[in-house]
């Protein structure tokens, strides 16, 4: 696997330190060991003095009530699929009726597509088959592949496409360009002329009713304390999912987060990115400064921006865009502490705007919860450990660790039956299954939050690699429709 290094990011530039006096590397250091020092004083803290344990209950009891509001509300009903082709009107002419469809179809957004592709020759040919079976009018539809630089067979697969699909654009970076998937995107982006950005990664399955069920979101006026929709991420669904426990783990972890994602936006809370399969709005995006080039996960760290700027982010488990899942636990590892390590340096870069609540109060408390139960319960799970293990004291942070696994298990149970389609004891037997592979994310946090105290000045990416897996071979179809 292939690994590009890029330097890191300076958000925010006003509100840090100046450069005399740290670095920007250093300042990021400093921010995640302050952390680490906060929480580990905080947890030995609670074993020295028991009257400190309340505090865990008190946190726990806070987190109960947003929890029970999470798994309460529900979302909003999905709205109807955008059309264009109307049926004849009985009380008007045929010309009049040609105006009136003519009027139909200029309204509709333009959208374009941007697939970011480097060596990608395996699922390229897959992914633009099913981009030609969009059931959306091509003279309102951008096709851009972006070959950043390949040394496969990359360049050949998108020529021939070429051929056979008109409205596909193919843009060749050039060699020595940085950033990323982010710096291309952000190259081929003001070449575009859409309303619409959706981003596609090349192993992606696209199904022919994405455009018209996802585009009406943007149209839906702010009501009840809600904002603009600035983006629209639908769920994640694995194409090689029968492969092996991994895969089937993958499954299981993006029916909780589909889930989860849905309840959250219920509550007014944090709508997130994924990468693949979402949908931005040009104007805000371009508000945001496009994608950030410094940072190991565009999505997540775009997620804040957007918020930051005053725009939701919706989210809709169907239709689902199928990626194909990694196969190994070599390759999980260094995905996962790509996500872990991106994920945490958001909180690091942009925490004056998270304080000063311009999310909003809901946004705001969703945020802490999550991420005292993603990040800093992990990070915290070592001290514990060590005075259990060295002084013979109980754990303090059993209600808070029983707490979030029992979340997890219920958003892993109501998405795997709602995504997924499981009863009785198959459902059962895949939410074991799924419980156990996340506790992958232990260890993948607790390394992650050391090295970032520490870590060198360059992040390092790994590229995820891409074999094209079919449904034949794993055993999987496509994804649920409803």
């Amino acid at each position: 696997m292939s690994e590009f290094v890029w330097l890191e990011p300076e958000p925010l530039e006003g509100l840090h330190l100046p450069d005399w006096l740290l670095t920007p590397a250093q300042r990021r250091r400093l921010k995640a060991l302050l952390v680490l020092v906060l929480v580990w004083g905080l947890v030995s803290l609670m074993h020295i003095f028991p009257l400190a344990r309340w505090f865990t209950i008190g946190l726990a009891t806070l987190m109960v009530v947003h929890i029970s509001r999470l798994f309460r509300l529900q979302p909003l009903a999905p709205l109807p699929p955008l059309t264009w082709a109307t049926q004849p009107e009985p009380d008007l002419a045929p010309d009049s009726q040609a105006k009136f469809s003519q009027s139909r179809l200029l309204a509709l957004p333009r959208v374009a597509v941007l697939i970011p592709a480097k060596n990608e020759s395996a699922v390229l040919p897959r992914l633009l088959e099913s981009l030609t079976q969009l059931q959306y009018p091509t003279s309102h539809l951008e096709l851009w592949a972006i070959n950043d630089n390949s040394s496969d067979d990359t360049p050949h697969i998108l020529q021939e496409a070429q051929k056979r699909i008109p409205h596909l654009r193919v843009y060749h970076r050039q060699p020595g360009r940085g950033g990323g998937k982010s710096g291309a995107l952000n190259e081929v982006m003001p070449l575009t002329h859409a309303e619409i950005i959706l981003v596609c990664d090349a192993d992606a399955v696209v199904p022919p009713d994405f455009l018209t069920r996802t585009l009406p979101l943007f149209a839906q006026t702010p009501h009840r304390g809600r904002r603009t929709i600035g983006a629209v991420q639908v769920r994640k669904a694995i194409s090689n999912a029968g492969t092996n426990f991994w895969t089937r783990g993958q499954v299981a972890e993006m029916a909780s987060d589909s889930y989860l994602q849905q309840q959250r936006v219920a509550v007014r809370g944090i709508g997130e990115l994924r990468g693949n399969g979402q949908l931005v709005r040009r104007d805000v995006l371009e508000k945001c400064g496009g994608w950030n080039e410094n940072t190991l996960t565009d999505d997540l760290d775009l997620t804040f921006k957007l918020h930051l700027a005053g725009v939701d982010i919706a989210f809709l488990p169907e239709p689902a865009i199928a990626e194909e899942g990694v196969t190994s636990w070599k390759s999980l590892w260094h995905q996962r502490c790509r996500w872990a390590e991106g994920g945490y340096q958001r909180y690091l870069d942009y925490w004056p705007g998270i304080l000063s609540r311009r999310m909003g109060l809901a946004k705001t408390l969703d945020l802490w919860a999550f991420f005292i139960s993603q990040y800093l319960l992990p990070m915290a799970l070592v001290p514990d450990t060590l005075w259990v293990l060295l002084a013979g004291h109980s754990s303090v942070l059993l209600p808070l660790n029983a707490l979030v696994m029992g979340c997890l298990a219920v958003a892993f149970y109501r998405g795997l039956r709602q995504v997924e389609g499981l009863r009785g004891q198959a459902l059962w037997w895949q939410t074991t299954l799924g419980l156990v592979y996340m506790l992958h994310w232990l260890p993948v946090m607790i390394t992650t939050t050391a090295r970032l105290c520490v870590q060198p000045k360059c992040l390092k990416w790994v590229k995820t690699t891409h074999y094209g897996f079919s449904a034949e071979q794993t055993g999987n179809s496509s994804p649920k429709q409803p």
